[in-house]
């Protein structure tokens, strides 16, 4: 078995609370569909400056309405702090995609 593999293993088996900044965007929504089918629960912060409705669209329709559940999508900008508080609390990891 492959590391990636092992790795999708041990997400399943352990599900954890994830920040994915940018998540409207092209990787961040990649990532957001993936960690959804992998189980997980997302939260989503995006301006929309550069990401796009449409994405978080496809990755509703190819996860289901299930998976979509354990998604949060706030609307704000990384240079809020409240903003980043909120999107921030409870989660375990972060993975930040917001960049111009």
């Amino acid at each position: 078995m492959n590391a990636y593999a092992q790795l999708r293993d041990r997400l399943s088996a352990a599900p954890s609370r994830w920040l994915v900044t940018g998540v409207a965007g092209f990787i961040g929504s990649n990532l957001l569909e993936h960690l959804l089918g992998l189980g997980q629960t997302v939260v989503g912060l995006d301006n929309f400056l550069t990401g796009y409705r449409k994405n978080l669209d496809m990755v509703r329709a190819a996860v289901g309405d299930e998976s979509w559940s354990r998604f949060t999508f706030i609307e704000g900008d990384i240079r809020d702090l409240d903003t980043c508080r909120r999107a921030c609390a409870g989660v375990e990891h972060v993975l930040h995609e917001a960049a111009l």
